[in-house]
């Protein structure tokens, strides 16, 4: 090889190196701008994907070059636009928060220092969000920076609920204090975090005070263990809340009745943080209730267990004895007598001072055991605990007299008063409280019956009474519309002409299975009912209308007087003086041949109504005659008042007339008496000639009796009068 030949190879081979290398950096540098270009299109899907508005700008020319997509939503407005314009963002940044994004411009873009702030931002449409701007710089490979990497956040709903929960917290501080209501916030241990000033107030205590303090240290013992395990069971996440009464105990020790609500709060991972408590002052209501609980079963004046209390004991008595053959108690039913005339004399409010004062003295005749009730008005019941035997009943009736036979005092008023009782023993084999209840209550009836001021035993005989009295009763409310009853008459003969004067108009009942059925077993029981009335009413029609067919029948006769008897129901009843008149006009008798009967106790009771009523009557020429003179009040002093025609001496007088004996002077002093008061005198019960020729000689105008004639049906009546002398 030659020389120069020689020196040229060194030369290619650096220059083979050199291109080598050439080629091998631009081999890297195309690795770094695929690697640049891969991140930055990384960078670039990371930027659209975020909410959060992403940008890059120069710090130099204030250039964007660089905003994410949700520019467009946040602002409103294009990215293009913002591209052509890059000053066009800070237009729309709220006038009032311009001039701070301005400044931060100003400020932290020339002294490279990174930078957060908040602005509002006006959309297109004049909606407002509000977003939070965070920059960061970024250095070039010199260390200076060259631009600002930055997130723009829409914090408008995070700030709408952080506003929420402020005003959400404030309104819960305020809630929590301010409330009417006892208000906690206690560990789950029990131990108080806060409390309000109304369960301070409730309790007695200081909110320093109670924070020192559990729920456990004053919860009323028997209540805490029932609280512990509530609170257990919201911490296991059986529940989420739970209430109850529960009681406290106040720092003056009294007790605090209230309703206890509690919630467990949570944290966001469900663990359990502390409880909130609602503690409700129920203790009024409580009162209330137990006040309402105790006016329920009694008496609001005596307080006295009443009905509702008493059949609750007795129901209870009733099951001890079913479970113990020979266990024994008693109910005695005692009803005062004659209490209304004290209502009547001195005042219903005496009346019921009195009825106070009864109570106590029954109170303290009877054991701590026993039970003495009252059921209304002047009825008691009083229920006696095992019994050793009847004997004991009968030893507490007898005390209940003893104790009563002292008067009362009561505002300058000395006060008498005996009572009827009636005693039923478990021993007659009761199933239901009510029966013996019931069965006392006959008894009770039964010895008023017998002249009050007594007591008596039950004994079945009774209720075979009651019962019948039952079925008469339904039999006779049936009686009338099915045409059951009959009038007879009875004649009444004028003694000094010994001719027929007129008759009494008496009501019989032909029941369909039991025969006849007299007067004194069933007009008792019409008075009761009210079934007098329309009985009452009933034979006035029957009776004036044979009355005047007889007059047309027989006109050559006397005319006949038709005497009916009028209840004392009958004259409270408002229509009476309209249901005459009508009588009268239907049947055509004219009102000088009816006379009608009442008796002194209708007249005594109701004095001046009942002479309006007569004097109305009497407007009609009806006659009214006083029956059965004698046995009532005998009341001589208002005899002379009474517009009557006619006085009906008893027969228990008659009968037992003999000459200048007792009797015989009564009826001649009442016919004396009547003559003087231009009265007319009837006399019952005539039954033998003696008795009929004394009559005649005290000049006693008229007479009936079985002497003459028996009550006599329609026909016999009749043939009565057809047969009977004419006048002369």
């Amino acid at each position: 090889m030659s020389e120069p030949e020689t020196e040229i190879l060194p030369q290619q081979n650096s220059l083979l190196n050199l291109v080598e290398q050439v080629l091998t950096e631009n081999q890297r540098l195309k690795r770094e701008l695929q690697e640049i270009t891969e991140r930055e299109e990384r960078f670039r899907q990371i930027a659209e994907n975020v909410r959060e508005v992403f940008f890059v700008i120069s710090a130099k020319t204030d250039e964007i070059l660089y905003i994410s997509p949700t520019y467009e939503t946040v602002w409103g407005r294009s990215c293009q636009s913002l591209y052509e314009n890059p000053q066009s963002w800070l237009s729309a940044i709220h006038p009032e928060d311009s001039s701070k994004a301005i400044a931060t411009i100003e400020t932290q873009f020339r002294t490279g220092d990174d930078f957060e702030e908040e602005y509002r931002i006006i959309r297109p449409d004049e909606s407002i969000c509000l977003v939070r701007v965070r920059a960061f710089p970024v250095c070039d490979v010199m260390g200076k920076v060259n631009r600002f990497v930055g997130i723009a956040e829409d914090i408008t709903k995070r700030k709408e609920a952080e506003e929420a929960l402020k005003k959400s917290e404030e309104q819960f501080r305020l809630t929590f204090e301010m409330a009417p209501i006892g208000m906690a916030i206690s560990t789950l241990k029990g131990k108080f975090t806060r409390v309000n000033q109304a369960l301070c107030d409730a309790l007695g205590y200081s909110p320093a005070e109670l924070l020192e303090l559990s729920f456990a240290e004053i919860s009323h013992p028997d209540d805490w263990e029932t609280h512990h395990y509530l609170e257990q069971k919201l911490i296991n996440g059986a529940e989420s809340n739970f209430q109850f009464e529960k009681r406290f105990i106040a720092k003056n020790g009294h007790v605090v009745d209230t309703l206890l609500k509690v919630l467990l709060v949570c944290d966001a991972d469900a663990k359990p943080l502390h409880f909130n408590n609602q503690i409700i002052d129920i203790t009024e209501r409580k009162q209330m209730e137990q006040q309402l609980r105790h006016d329920a079963l009694h008496d609001a004046l005596t307080g006295l267990p009443n009905r509702a209390l008493f059949m609750d004991r007795l129901q209870q008595q009733l099951k001890r004895s079913q479970r113990q053959d020979k266990y024994l108690f008693a109910v005695l039913f005692l009803d005062l007598d004659r209490f209304k005339v004290v209502n009547d004399s001195v005042g219903h409010l005496i009346g019921d001072k009195l009825l106070i004062e009864i109570a106590r003295r029954l109170e303290k005749s009877i054991a701590p055991t026993d039970t003495v009730a009252r059921l209304g008005g002047d009825e008691f019941t009083i229920l006696l605990e095992n019994l050793a035997s009847r004997s004991e009943a009968i030893l507490v009736a007898e005390s209940i007299y003893q104790t009563l036979t002292f008067p009362f005092n009561i505002e300058g008023y000395e006060l008498f008063t005996t009572a009827s009782i009636g005693i039923a023993l478990s021993s007659q084999g009761y199933d239901k409280p009510e029966d013996i209840l019931r069965d006392a209550d006959l008894t009770m009836y039964s010895a008023k019956e017998q002249g009050k001021a007594r007591y008596e035993i039950f004994d079945c005989s009774l209720r075979d009474r009651a019962l019948q009295r039952l079925e008469l009763e339904t039999d006779l409310r049936r009686a009338l519309e099915r045409g059951e009853f009959e009038v007879y008459y009875q004649p009444i003969t004028s003694l000094a002409l010994g001719i027929l004067s007129g008759f009494e108009a008496l009501a019989r009942w032909n029941h369909p299975t039991k025969g006849s059925i007299g007067p004194a077993d069933f007009i008792p029981v019409c008075e009761e009912t009210g079934l007098i009335v329309p009985l009452g009413n009933w034979l006035l029609k029957e009776a004036c209308q044979t009355a005047r067919n007889w007059q047309l029948k027989y006109p050559e006769h006397p005319a006949i007087k038709m005497s009916v008897n009028l209840s004392a129901q009958q004259f409270r009843e408002p229509q009476l003086i309209q249901e005459v008149e009508n009588v009268l006009a239907e049947t055509g008798l004219n009102g000088n041949f009816l006379k009608l009967e009442i008796t002194e106790s209708i007249l005594i009771d109701n004095l001046e109504t009942v002479t309006e009523i007569i004097l109305n009557l009497r407007k009609q020429n009806i006659q009214f005659s006083i029956d059965d003179f004698g046995t009532g009040y005998s009341s001589l002093s208002y005899l002379h008042r009474f517009p009557v025609d006619t006085i009906k001496i008893d027969r228990s007088f008659v009968s037992q007339m003999q000459a200048n004996g007792e009797n015989s002077a009564i009826v001649k002093a009442i016919v004396t008496l009547a003559h003087m008061l231009n009265m007319d005198v009837i006399a019952e019960g005539i039954e033998t000639t003696a008795q009929l020729a004394q009559l005649k000689l005290l000049q006693c105008e008229y007479g009936q009796g079985f002497f003459f004639s028996k009550p006599l049906n329609q026909q016999d009546a009749e043939l009565f009068v057809a047969n009977s002398p004419r006048w002369k």
